[in-house]
């Protein structure tokens, strides 16, 4: 069959199709039985379009989402070909989980609907871990529609169809540093733009110790796409001083998602910040990308997978500078907490004690052992609990919660509740009652779902005490989030 009759033919299928009120994905997976096509040609092919064609649609939504703030239109029909085509011999180009976003966006389809065992048996495991953590959506009407969000489980930790399932769309955003392709002309940068966003930045950690994380995530994310484009146009040390911006603010978003219960898509922004904190060269950017990493796995409970980070860090703590000394020595204490090791929780805050005066860098990110009151003893007393040392877990958030400030409510939330979950271990039930209400309240008003998850501890802990009219009072706590 000649191109202009199979052409011919496929124009009257897809009418077809389209008149018995078939989808795209539905045009393309017969295209690809039909006609032989991988994934990417056939929903090509669904829309009716040539490579060139496509290659301009794909250019005009990227400049669209700002992708391309340059308008250079990077794609074309030849790379597109070698997209659709590989991993066949001779195709190079690899297409990235962002850049399938982006076709899937186009497409208006799913990303999984656009790789087949080939692709899947090339992808690096990076690639495969990304796009594993998609959803599976179908596109209404041609776009696709957010998950609907669901509370957070008992435990703080993502279920299915939680945010933690990233949409395509989520995806784009999330990957927006990736997704920027092409070449870029070089243009001058402002030096001063750097300290405009350091201090930005300070402003976010103060209004994330008072709000927490849902009134912050999509202003930061918003910037740091801002810092990515002039990354990608910035050229000698401004390039290299916004690398370590846009580091500094990946490693915030990433926390911030953490703290709202998040921990898939806080991971993706850490291995964002691990990344970009390469590029930029900064050896204590590194290191605090992977204690953040290792606080991830701390959340997750995975007390080994702390300790090696911690100790990739630690291996090399001559080049570390004081704050990041401290950050990994308490970052290792909590993963010895999770392992029942108490020798190696005190040896390792106590190296970090002296230290901590030193910690003031002038640089706006790592900061939490300066900005938060009593930070090793906080830091101590969530060890010792874990550890089951509840009386003096229980003394020491008393002398903690003195001193912290009242407007770090998302804080206050979490010490709260923790003080309440040892006072019950510990017997004082009354103190228990009174603490685990202000947390039940600062919950609701911060939206931390780390306050949430700390009170599902104390809610566990009163487990005993159910029937009893204490455990009716710690009941109690938990009515208004039913009602919620």
């Amino acid at each position: 069959m000649s191109r202009s009759s199979r052409r011919a033919e496929q124009d009257e299928l897809r009418a077809r199709m389209r008149a018995a009120g078939m989808s795209h994905d539905e045009i393309a997976v017969e295209f690809a039985r039909r006609y032989g096509y991988r994934p990417r040609a056939a929903h090509r092919h669904a829309h009716g379009w040539s490579q060139v064609q496509a290659a301009g649609h794909i250019n005009s939504h990227a400049a669209q989402v700002g992708l391309d703030p340059r308008g250079a239109a990077p794609m074309d029909g030849p790379r597109l070909s070698e997209l659709e085509n590989w991993p066949l011999p001779n195709n190079r180009r690899r297409p990235t989980p962002q850049l399938l976003a982006l076709l899937a966006e186009v497409y208006g389809t799913n990303i999984h609907n656009l790789i087949d065992l080939d692709d899947r048996e090339h992808f690096t495991p990076a690639d495969t871990l990304l796009i594993s953590r998609v959803d599976r959506i179908e596109p209404a009407a041609g776009r696709i529609l957010p998950a609907p969000r669901a509370a957070p489980s008992a435990r703080g930790l993502v279920q299915p169809g939680s945010p933690a399932h990233i949409d395509r769309r989520d995806f784009v955003t999330a990957t927006a540093t990736a997704l920027t392709f092409g070449r870029t002309a070089p243009r001058h940068v402002d030096p001063a733009l750097v300290d405009y966003f350091g201090q930005q930045l300070e402003g976010h950690y103060r209004a994330d110790v008072m709000l927490g994380p849902r009134e912050l995530i999509s202003t930061v994310t918003v910037q740091h796409t801002l810092i990515s484009n002039l990354v990608a146009t910035a050229r000698g040390e401004t390039r290299l001083a916004l690398l370590r911006s846009s580091a500094a603010y990946a490693s915030l978003i990433g926390w911030l998602h953490q703290d709202a219960g998040d921990l898939e898509t806080s991971s993706v922004w850490r291995g964002v910040a691990l990344e970009v904190a390469q590029r930029s060269r900064d050896p204590q950017l590194v290191a605090y990308a992977l204690l953040n990493h290792a606080s991830v796995r701390t959340d997750l409970a995975d007390g080994l997978g702390a300790l090696d980070l911690c100790g990739a860090v630690l291996a090399d703590a001559g080049r570390l500078s004081p704050k990041m000394r401290v950050l990994a020595l308490q970052q290792q204490a909590h993963g010895a907490s999770l392992v029942g090791d108490r020798a190696t929780v005190d040896s390792a805050l106590d190296q970090a004690a002296p230290l901590v005066e030193r910690c003031d860098d002038g640089l706006p990110w790592g900061n939490a052992c300066r900005r938060t009151s009593a930070y090793l003893e906080v830091q101590r007393a969530t060890c010792y609990g874990r550890l089951g040392l509840v009386t003096a877990a229980a003394g020491l958030w008393r002398q903690i919660l003195d001193t912290t400030p009242a407007n770090a409510r998302r804080d206050r939330g979490v010490f709260l509740a923790r003080q309440a979950t040892a006072c019950v271990q510990s017997g004082d039930v009354g103190r228990a009652v009174d603490a685990g209400r202000l947390a039940a309240a600062l919950a609701v008003e911060t939206g931390s779902v780390r306050i949430r998850r700390e009170l599902a501890g104390l809610r566990q802990a009163a487990q005993p005490l159910k029937g009893a009219a204490v455990g009716r009072d710690i009941d109690e706590i938990f009515a208004p989030e039913k009602e919620t």
